[in-house]
Protein backbone atom coordinates (compact mmCIF):
# COMPACT_ATOMS: atom_id res chain seq x y z
CA UNK A 1 0.00 0.00 0.00
CA UNK A 2 1.34 3.44 -0.96
CA UNK A 3 1.21 6.67 0.94
CA UNK A 4 -0.66 8.15 -2.04
CA UNK A 5 -3.56 5.84 -1.26
CA UNK A 6 -3.45 6.88 2.36
CA UNK A 7 -3.67 10.53 1.43
CA UNK A 8 -6.87 9.99 -0.56
CA UNK A 9 -8.52 10.63 2.77
CA UNK A 10 -12.11 11.20 3.72
CA UNK A 11 -12.22 14.22 5.99
CA UNK A 12 -14.44 12.80 8.72
CA UNK A 13 -11.73 12.73 11.37
CA UNK A 14 -12.18 11.21 14.83
CA UNK A 15 -10.91 14.29 16.56
CA UNK A 16 -13.21 16.80 14.96
CA UNK A 17 -15.62 18.67 17.16
CA UNK A 18 -19.30 17.74 17.09
CA UNK A 19 -21.52 20.69 18.01
CA UNK A 20 -23.64 19.90 21.06
CA UNK A 21 -25.92 21.75 23.40
CA UNK A 22 -23.89 20.64 26.41
CA UNK A 23 -24.24 23.12 29.29
CA UNK A 24 -20.50 23.24 29.88
CA UNK A 25 -18.41 25.77 31.73
CA UNK A 26 -17.08 28.95 30.22
CA UNK A 27 -15.22 28.51 26.97
CA UNK A 28 -12.22 30.34 25.59
CA UNK A 29 -10.79 29.86 22.12
CA UNK A 30 -7.04 30.03 21.64
CA UNK A 31 -7.46 29.57 17.88
CA UNK A 32 -10.29 29.00 15.43
CA UNK A 33 -12.33 25.85 16.09
CA UNK A 34 -12.26 22.96 13.64
CA UNK A 35 -15.32 22.74 11.42
CA UNK A 36 -17.54 19.67 11.33
CA UNK A 37 -16.70 17.61 8.22
CA UNK A 38 -19.05 16.96 5.34
CA UNK A 39 -20.65 13.49 5.11
CA UNK A 40 -18.31 10.89 3.59
CA UNK A 41 -18.63 9.95 -0.05
CA UNK A 42 -19.87 6.36 -0.53
CA UNK A 43 -17.38 3.74 -1.66
CA UNK A 44 -17.96 1.94 -4.93
CA UNK A 45 -18.82 -1.77 -4.96
CA UNK A 46 -15.33 -2.67 -6.17
CA UNK A 47 -13.44 -0.46 -3.72
CA UNK A 48 -10.73 -2.16 -1.67
CA UNK A 49 -11.54 -2.95 1.95
CA UNK A 50 -11.38 0.49 3.57
CA UNK A 51 -10.63 1.38 7.18
CA UNK A 52 -11.23 4.89 8.48
CA UNK A 53 -8.89 5.93 11.26
CA UNK A 54 -7.50 9.19 12.56
CA UNK A 55 -4.09 9.01 10.94
CA UNK A 56 -2.53 11.40 13.47
CA UNK A 57 -3.21 9.05 16.41
CA UNK A 58 -0.63 6.64 17.82
CA UNK A 59 -3.43 4.22 18.72
CA UNK A 60 -3.95 3.47 15.02
CA UNK A 61 -0.39 2.13 14.68
CA UNK A 62 -1.40 -1.54 14.14
CA UNK A 63 -3.40 -0.46 11.10
CA UNK A 64 -0.37 1.26 9.59
CA UNK A 65 1.70 -1.87 10.22
CA UNK A 66 -0.96 -4.24 8.87
CA UNK A 67 -1.03 -2.22 5.65
CA UNK A 68 2.64 -3.14 5.12
CA UNK A 69 1.96 -6.87 5.51
CA UNK A 70 0.34 -9.63 3.42
CA UNK A 71 -3.15 -8.12 3.69
CA UNK A 72 -1.90 -4.70 2.58
CA UNK A 73 -2.68 -5.04 -1.15
CA UNK A 74 -6.31 -5.79 -0.29
CA UNK A 75 -6.89 -2.78 1.97
CA UNK A 76 -6.56 0.96 2.25
CA UNK A 77 -6.81 3.24 5.25
CA UNK A 78 -8.18 6.74 5.09
CA UNK A 79 -8.33 9.59 7.56
CA UNK A 80 -11.61 9.41 9.41
CA UNK A 81 -13.39 7.52 12.15
CA UNK A 82 -16.64 5.90 13.15
CA UNK A 83 -18.74 8.63 11.50
CA UNK A 84 -17.13 7.70 8.18
CA UNK A 85 -19.07 4.42 8.33
CA UNK A 86 -22.23 6.35 7.44
CA UNK A 87 -23.24 6.17 3.79
CA UNK A 88 -20.71 3.32 3.27
CA UNK A 89 -17.82 5.74 3.52
CA UNK A 90 -15.70 2.90 4.99
CA UNK A 91 -16.10 -0.79 5.83
CA UNK A 92 -14.43 -0.54 9.24
CA UNK A 93 -13.29 2.28 11.48
CA UNK A 94 -11.49 3.09 14.71
CA UNK A 95 -12.36 5.58 17.44
CA UNK A 96 -12.69 5.94 21.15
CA UNK A 97 -16.05 4.78 22.45
CA UNK A 98 -17.22 8.34 23.06
CA UNK A 99 -17.35 8.81 19.29
CA UNK A 100 -19.35 5.60 18.80
CA UNK A 101 -21.92 6.90 21.28
CA UNK A 102 -22.08 10.22 19.43
CA UNK A 103 -22.42 8.53 16.04
CA UNK A 104 -25.10 6.02 17.04
CA UNK A 105 -27.76 8.74 17.07
CA UNK A 106 -27.45 9.11 13.29
CA UNK A 107 -26.15 5.65 12.40
CA UNK A 108 -27.58 2.88 14.60
CA UNK A 109 -26.04 0.28 12.28
CA UNK A 110 -22.62 0.79 13.93
CA UNK A 111 -21.25 -2.16 15.89
CA UNK A 112 -18.24 -2.26 18.21
CA UNK A 113 -16.14 -5.35 17.41
CA UNK A 114 -13.32 -5.13 19.99
CA UNK A 115 -10.94 -2.72 21.68
CA UNK A 116 -7.60 -2.33 19.95
CA UNK A 117 -5.86 -0.04 22.45
CA UNK A 118 -6.52 1.17 25.98
CA UNK A 119 -5.21 4.71 26.33
CA UNK A 120 -4.05 5.74 29.79
CA UNK A 121 -4.94 9.41 29.90
CA UNK A 122 -3.73 12.06 32.33
CA UNK A 123 -4.24 15.71 33.12
CA UNK A 124 -1.09 17.82 33.09
CA UNK A 125 -1.29 21.07 35.04
CA UNK A 126 0.95 23.98 36.04
CA UNK A 127 2.08 24.21 39.65
CA UNK A 128 2.69 27.92 39.07
CA UNK A 129 -1.04 28.35 38.43
CA UNK A 130 -1.70 27.27 41.99
CA UNK A 131 -2.58 23.67 41.13
CA UNK A 132 -1.25 21.12 43.62
CA UNK A 133 -4.21 18.76 43.82
CA UNK A 134 -7.02 17.85 41.44
CA UNK A 135 -9.58 20.00 43.27
CA UNK A 136 -7.38 23.03 42.55
CA UNK A 137 -8.60 22.91 38.95
CA UNK A 138 -11.71 24.76 40.07
CA UNK A 139 -11.79 28.11 38.33
CA UNK A 140 -8.83 27.20 36.09
CA UNK A 141 -8.53 27.07 32.29
CA UNK A 142 -8.17 23.60 30.74
CA UNK A 143 -7.28 23.07 27.09
CA UNK A 144 -9.11 20.00 25.75
CA UNK A 145 -10.60 18.78 22.45
CA UNK A 146 -14.35 19.07 22.88
CA UNK A 147 -16.73 16.08 22.88
CA UNK A 148 -13.91 13.54 22.86
CA UNK A 149 -12.61 10.83 25.16
CA UNK A 150 -10.07 13.32 26.57
CA UNK A 151 -12.93 15.70 27.35
CA UNK A 152 -14.82 12.91 29.11
CA UNK A 153 -11.69 11.99 31.08
CA UNK A 154 -11.52 15.56 32.35
CA UNK A 155 -15.19 15.45 33.37
CA UNK A 156 -14.82 12.08 35.10
CA UNK A 157 -11.73 13.23 37.00
CA UNK A 158 -13.43 16.47 38.09
CA UNK A 159 -16.44 14.48 39.24
CA UNK A 160 -14.19 12.30 41.42
CA UNK A 161 -13.39 15.34 43.61
CA UNK A 162 -16.87 16.81 43.61
CA UNK A 163 -16.38 19.27 40.76
CA UNK A 164 -18.47 19.73 37.63
CA UNK A 165 -17.49 20.61 34.11
CA UNK A 166 -18.88 24.09 34.72
CA UNK A 167 -16.25 24.60 37.44
CA UNK A 168 -13.52 25.01 34.81
CA UNK A 169 -13.09 27.14 31.71
CA UNK A 170 -12.57 25.08 28.57
CA UNK A 171 -9.94 26.34 26.14
CA UNK A 172 -9.78 25.30 22.49
CA UNK A 173 -6.52 24.89 20.55
CA UNK A 174 -5.28 22.69 17.69
CA UNK A 175 -4.29 19.16 18.71
CA UNK A 176 -0.58 19.80 18.19
CA UNK A 177 -0.59 23.24 19.84
CA UNK A 178 -2.14 22.42 23.20
CA UNK A 179 1.15 22.08 25.04
CA UNK A 180 2.23 25.40 23.56
CA UNK A 181 -1.00 27.01 24.77
CA UNK A 182 -0.14 25.82 28.26
CA UNK A 183 3.38 27.22 28.10
CA UNK A 184 2.20 30.56 26.66
CA UNK A 185 -0.23 31.03 29.52
CA UNK A 186 -3.43 30.52 27.50
CA UNK A 187 -4.37 27.59 29.78
CA UNK A 188 -3.52 26.22 33.22
CA UNK A 189 -3.93 22.50 32.42
CA UNK A 190 -4.36 20.09 29.54
CA UNK A 191 -6.46 16.94 29.09
CA UNK A 192 -5.33 15.27 25.91
CA UNK A 193 -4.09 12.00 24.42
CA UNK A 194 -0.50 11.31 23.44
CA UNK A 195 1.94 12.56 22.40
CA UNK A 196 0.64 16.03 23.32
CA UNK A 197 0.34 15.21 27.04
CA UNK A 198 3.96 14.09 27.11
CA UNK A 199 4.92 17.21 25.16
CA UNK A 200 3.27 19.27 27.88
CA UNK A 201 5.17 17.43 30.63
CA UNK A 202 8.48 18.07 28.92
CA UNK A 203 7.67 21.70 28.10
CA UNK A 204 6.68 22.52 31.69
CA UNK A 205 9.52 20.62 33.32
CA UNK A 206 9.44 21.03 37.10
CA UNK A 207 6.34 23.19 36.83
CA UNK A 208 4.30 20.17 35.70
CA UNK A 209 1.97 18.27 38.01
CA UNK A 210 0.19 15.17 36.72
CA UNK A 211 -3.20 13.75 37.67
CA UNK A 212 -3.76 10.22 36.42
CA UNK A 213 -6.30 7.66 37.59
CA UNK A 214 -7.18 5.18 34.90
CA UNK A 215 -9.46 3.28 37.26
CA UNK A 216 -11.78 6.25 36.91
CA UNK A 217 -11.52 6.20 33.12
CA UNK A 218 -9.28 4.91 30.36
CA UNK A 219 -9.80 5.27 26.65
CA UNK A 220 -11.17 2.26 24.78
CA UNK A 221 -9.88 2.88 21.26
CA UNK A 222 -11.96 0.32 19.41
CA UNK A 223 -12.64 -1.16 15.98
CA UNK A 224 -16.10 -0.80 14.46
CA UNK A 225 -18.09 -1.90 11.46
CA UNK A 226 -21.76 -1.92 10.48
CA UNK A 227 -24.56 -4.44 10.28
CA UNK A 228 -24.48 -4.03 6.50
CA UNK A 229 -20.84 -5.15 6.31
CA UNK A 230 -21.41 -7.95 8.81
CA UNK A 231 -24.30 -9.27 6.69
CA UNK A 232 -22.38 -9.09 3.39
CA UNK A 233 -20.49 -12.40 2.87
CA UNK A 234 -17.72 -10.82 0.78
CA UNK A 235 -17.12 -7.82 3.02
CA UNK A 236 -17.43 -9.87 6.21
CA UNK A 237 -14.74 -12.26 4.95
CA UNK A 238 -12.51 -9.26 4.23
CA UNK A 239 -13.26 -7.86 7.68
CA UNK A 240 -12.24 -11.11 9.37
CA UNK A 241 -9.05 -11.26 7.29
CA UNK A 242 -8.28 -7.65 8.24
CA UNK A 243 -8.80 -8.39 11.94
CA UNK A 244 -6.38 -11.33 11.66
CA UNK A 245 -3.81 -9.03 10.05
CA UNK A 246 -4.46 -6.48 12.77
CA UNK A 247 -3.94 -9.13 15.45
CA UNK A 248 -0.53 -10.00 14.02
CA UNK A 249 0.46 -6.34 13.66
CA UNK A 250 -0.61 -5.62 17.23
CA UNK A 251 1.57 -8.46 18.50
CA UNK A 252 4.53 -7.04 16.60
CA UNK A 253 4.23 -3.47 17.92
CA UNK A 254 3.50 -4.70 21.44
CA UNK A 255 6.67 -6.80 21.39
CA UNK A 256 8.97 -4.11 19.98
CA UNK A 257 7.71 -0.81 18.54
CA UNK A 258 11.23 0.38 17.69
CA UNK A 259 11.41 -0.87 14.10
CA UNK A 260 8.08 0.77 13.31
CA UNK A 261 8.84 4.26 14.61
CA UNK A 262 9.82 5.62 11.16
CA UNK A 263 6.53 4.35 9.69
CA UNK A 264 4.46 5.70 12.58
CA UNK A 265 6.18 9.07 12.29
CA UNK A 266 5.65 9.21 8.54
CA UNK A 267 1.92 8.54 8.80
CA UNK A 268 1.07 10.50 11.95
CA UNK A 269 3.42 13.44 11.45
CA UNK A 270 4.77 13.13 15.01
CA UNK A 271 8.57 13.04 15.50
CA UNK A 272 9.98 9.65 16.44
CA UNK A 273 11.29 10.84 19.80
CA UNK A 274 7.83 12.07 20.82
CA UNK A 275 6.31 8.73 19.83
CA UNK A 276 8.90 6.76 21.78
CA UNK A 277 8.42 8.83 24.94
CA UNK A 278 4.65 8.49 24.78
CA UNK A 279 4.42 4.80 23.91
CA UNK A 280 4.19 3.54 27.52
CA UNK A 281 0.83 5.24 27.96
CA UNK A 282 -0.83 2.78 25.56
CA UNK A 283 -1.93 -0.78 26.24
CA UNK A 284 -2.40 -2.62 22.94
CA UNK A 285 -4.86 -5.06 24.46
CA UNK A 286 -6.71 -6.33 21.35
CA UNK A 287 -9.62 -7.63 23.45
CA UNK A 288 -13.11 -7.04 24.75
CA UNK A 289 -12.39 -5.58 28.21
CA UNK A 290 -14.46 -7.06 31.03
CA UNK A 291 -15.65 -3.59 32.09
CA UNK A 292 -16.39 -2.30 28.57
CA UNK A 293 -20.17 -2.14 29.01
CA UNK A 294 -19.82 -0.56 32.45
CA UNK A 295 -17.58 2.17 31.07
CA UNK A 296 -19.70 3.02 28.03
CA UNK A 297 -22.84 3.07 30.19
CA UNK A 298 -21.32 5.91 32.21
CA UNK A 299 -19.97 7.64 29.08
CA UNK A 300 -23.41 7.40 27.50
CA UNK A 301 -24.96 9.57 30.21
CA UNK A 302 -22.52 12.37 29.37
CA UNK A 303 -22.92 12.02 25.59
CA UNK A 304 -26.72 11.86 25.86
CA UNK A 305 -26.80 15.08 27.91
CA UNK A 306 -24.80 16.82 25.19
CA UNK A 307 -27.17 15.54 22.51
CA UNK A 308 -30.22 16.42 24.61
CA UNK A 309 -31.69 12.93 24.55
CA UNK A 310 -32.36 10.20 27.12
CA UNK A 311 -29.37 7.88 27.70
CA UNK A 312 -29.56 4.34 26.39
CA UNK A 313 -29.77 1.57 28.95
CA UNK A 314 -26.93 -0.80 29.74
CA UNK A 315 -28.80 -3.57 27.92
CA UNK A 316 -29.32 -1.39 24.84
CA UNK A 317 -25.64 -0.48 24.73
CA UNK A 318 -24.58 -4.12 25.05
CA UNK A 319 -26.59 -4.78 21.88
CA UNK A 320 -24.22 -2.56 19.91
CA UNK A 321 -21.28 -4.87 20.67
CA UNK A 322 -20.74 -7.77 18.26
CA UNK A 323 -17.97 -10.17 19.38
CA UNK A 324 -18.49 -12.61 16.51
CA UNK A 325 -15.80 -11.20 14.19
CA UNK A 326 -13.16 -11.27 16.90
CA UNK A 327 -14.09 -14.87 17.76
CA UNK A 328 -13.93 -15.88 14.10
CA UNK A 329 -10.60 -14.09 13.55
CA UNK A 330 -9.09 -15.90 16.52
CA UNK A 331 -10.00 -19.25 14.98
CA UNK A 332 -8.24 -21.01 12.11
CA UNK A 333 -8.33 -19.36 8.69
CA UNK A 334 -10.64 -21.08 6.23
Amino acid sequence: MTMQRVLLAVTAAILLVVPTARPAGRTQTATAQTQTPAPPAPLGPDAPFTIACATATLEATPIFVAAQGPFGPRMQFINGGVRTLANTGAHAATNATTQMLVALRDNPKVRLLFTLVEGNYRIVAKRSAGIAKLADLKGKRVVVPRTTSAHYYLVAMLRSVGLAESDVTLVTAPATAMAAALVKGDADAISMWEPESENAVRALGRDATIFQNNKIYREFFSVYSTTDVLADPRRRAELVAFVRALRDATSQVRRDPGPYLPLISKVTGHPQDQIARSWKHHDFSFSLPADLVDVITEEEKWVAAGQQRPPRSRQELAGFIDPSVLSEARGPAR
